[in-house]
């Protein structure tokens, strides 16, 4: 029997491939329990957290064992984002550097973020630290942008 993060994590990876114009290779970030990172061309991190309520509000928590595997995979890739799967209504992807702004892993056991979005409208992000101050759009399209930057980059060094 397949687990509901199996379908979530799925969505993701998918989005990832089609949004990617190239070849794109994926590697479980496993530190303890639950495969819920992936790195993306050896370069990327990618953490995944889903929630299956239909509507918003979505509300996401992240256990000191998150919190860890989290760290971790922001040490070993310092490209990392988070995507959170909202429901069926989209996914909605952060940068690390974003999720230090709005959520403090030392402040609280449990850190939390909480996304919103009215209709017709972009997502509010905000976490136990604060909120984001713009709204932040439907997709993973930041990782694919960050992908062909950094090949970009590998290329002009050559």
């Amino acid at each position: 029997m397949l687990d509901d993060y199996e379908f979530y994590q799925g969505a993701v990876l998918r989005r990832l491939i089609v949004e990617t114009d190239y070849s794109t290779s994926f590697r479980p970030f496993v530190r303890e329990g639950r495969m819920n990172a992936f790195v993306v061309n050896g370069r990327i991190g990618v953490y995944m957290k889903h929630s299956s309520k239909r509507m918003s509000p979505w509300r996401f928590t992240f256990t000191i064992e998150q919190a860890a595997d989290l760290l971790d995979l922001e040490h070993k890739f310092p490209d990392s984002f988070v995507v959170f799967v909202c429901g069926t209504d989209g996914l909605v992807t952060v940068s690390f550097a974003d999720l230090h702004t709005i959520v403090s892993f030392e402040e609280s056991e449990n850190a939390w973020v909480s996304i919103s979005r009215p209709p017709r409208n972009q997502y509010e992000v905000a976490g136990n630290r604060g909120e984001l101050p713009n709204k932040v759009a439907r997709g993973i399209g930041i990782i694919p942008q960050t992908l062909k930057a950094r090949i970009r980059e590998r290329l002009a060094a050559v």
